[in-house]
């Protein structure tokens, strides 16, 4: 058997990796004060024997007799030497098992998906208190929350993957794509519940401007009228929460660009930067105008927690459903019988939720329905009318509050609707 160079690099990445994970096994046992199961040395080995079996039995009956001997080896005698030892944890154990199968996979001839296991296995060993904390922040009620979505997901994708087109404008490629529709509710919720998981870790403590700026990306009317109801009863300025809720709006504009530069592809987004780049200047503006009074920290209101709800709820996605399809039939509608002046209607949707005519509009555009004109158009008038609905949001809650916000807001709106002229 010849030795090339490829082997060469392949056996030493397996040990590499086996070097690495015993020295992070090693170096946390170290830190928690923890009894040592198994060191550097000893994972380095055991990725060395992965390799060589492979490498060396080719033979499948062999290699397969080999395999499961070591296996059954470190499956029995690791937990017996767990015990003796008196550790309980069961990580190092299975990252030990772990090493072995990716020395094996460096030996069968796949470098990439070694080096991609030995990386998954080095994040998720090293993650402990990451995942520790991700674990408190969440209740029962979100997890059990994203696992029913997640399980209505993975069992409507299949069908309506299988039903393929049901009627000359609905189906795979036809006007409206109800699997499409579907992938757009998952990324949109994707994104919404990252968020919501990032504001429970930071908590509460980390401040009020920090958790307006990560619920905007949840939900931006959500965020803005959390926090004009937990600032109701606030004594003293309130330019903290002002800088809260224009935070919400900001991210709420940087989600949104997000989701029309992954739907709608580069042309569109690179069209549309410019517009975003003003309305973002002037939003920070407003924010460094805010924070120049140095009363943002006079009040408690930095101690407070918003209340947005989990993002993966059903009903919630149900909503985002609905309203996109809506908006997404509508504007194919009004286009065709009114043209492009009649899908600026849809942008009325704003006043509920921008991110919905966002997707709408980028999917209908880079299916060919609308021009480039019609779509900027159409999300600039959704953003106008999106800033004043948190107006009308603030108000319903706290008057006082409204005073902060409502030039602000009604300045970006109306900026939003001199764009519109300006692109006619």
């Amino acid at each position: 058997m010849v030795i090339s160079l490829t082997h060469i690099i392949s056996f030493l990445s397996a040990v590499l990796i086996g070097l690495i994970t015993g020295l992070e096994r090693t170096s946390r046992a170290s830190k928690e004060d923890e009894i040592k199961g198994a060191g550097i040395r000893t994972f380095a080995l055991v990725s060395m024997v992965g390799f060589l079996v492979t490498f060396v039995f080719k033979n499948e009956v062999e290699l397969l007799l080999i395999t499961v001997l070591i296996f059954s080896f470190l499956f029995i005698s690791l937990p017996i030497l767990r015990r003796i030892k008196g550790s309980t944890g069961l990580t190092t154990s299975n990252a030990l098992l772990l090493v072995f199968l990716i020395g094996m996979i460096f030996g069968l001839g796949r470098p990439i998906l070694g080096v991609v296991s030995g990386i998954s296995l080095l994040i998720l060993t090293s993650s402990k208190s990451i995942l520790h904390n991700f674990a408190d922040v969440l209740s029962k009620k979100d997890l059990m929350s994203a696992v029913r979505f997640l399980i209505v997901a993975i069992i409507l994708v299949p069908i309506i993957y299988a039903l393929g087109p049901i009627h000359p404008l609905i189906g795979p490629g036809r006007v409206f794509d109800p699997l499409q529709a579907l992938m757009m509710v998952l990324f949109v919720s994707s994104i919404s519940f990252l968020s919501y998981v990032v504001m429970k870790v930071l908590g509460p403590g980390k401040g009020l401007q920090i958790s307006g700026f990560i619920g905007g990306l949840v939900s931006s009317a959500a965020a803005t009228a959390s926090i004009s109801e937990k600032c109701e009863n606030i004594t003293g300025e309130l330019n903290s929460p002002g800088v809260s809720i224009l935070l919400a709006n900001t991210s709420m504009f940087i989600k949104d660009y997000v989701i029309i530069f992954t739907v709608a592809g580069y042309v569109l987004a690179r069209d549309f930067f410019l517009p975003i780049i003003l309305l973002l200047f002037v939003t920070g503006t407003f924010i460094l105008f805010f924070r120049k009074k140095r009363d943002l920290m006079s009040t408690n209101s930095d101690s407070l927690e918003i209340d947005l709800g989990t993002p993966f709820a059903l009903m919630p996605a149900v909503k985002f459903a609905i309203l996109f399809s809506l908006i997404w039939v509508s504007s194919y509608l009004l286009q065709n019988y009114l043209g492009g002046t009649g899908v600026y209607m849809v942008s009325i949707g704003g006043l509920i939720s921008t991110t919905s005519v966002s997707a709408s509009i980028s999917s209908l555009y880079i299916a060919g329905e609308i021009g480039a004109l019609t779509a900027l158009s159409t999300m600039l008038l959704a953003f106008g009318l999106g800033s004043i609905s948190k107006v009308l949001i603030v108000r319903a809650y706290n008057k006082r509050l409204a005073e902060k916000v409502t030039f602000p807001m009604l300045a970006l709106g109306t900026i939003s609707f001199i764009l519109v002229l300006l692109l006619n």
